[in-house]
């Protein structure tokens, strides 16, 4: 995540700083950042109202990996008759 962030605050940063050391009139450079800001927002939620649909998948998927390693580490815990560990199977 903290690539992603820092290439994000990268690009953002660039782009201020050329649009700002352009050759071109401050009312036009500023109607640029205007449009750039209304692009971002737009995107954000769009972005926002995708993650919110993801997010009931994601959860039922993180749920069911943890039950599945639970599954795992409590047979890979049991102890048969013999004394020997099993993988889980009735013994």
């Amino acid at each position: 995540m903290g690539y992603v962030r820092g290439f994000v605050h990268g690009a953002v940063a660039g782009t201020v700083i050329g649009l700002c050391a352009a050759p071109q009139t401050g009312d036009r450079t500023r109607a640029q950042l205007r449009e750039g800001m209304k692009a971002v927002r737009e995107g954000a939620e769009v972005t926002a109202r995708a993650l919110s649909r993801v997010a009931p998948v994601a959860n039922t998927a993180v749920q069911a990996v943890e039950r599945v390693r639970h599954r795992s580490e409590s047979s890979t815990a049991t102890v048969h008759g013999n004394g020997s560990l099993g993988a889980g199977r009735p013994g």
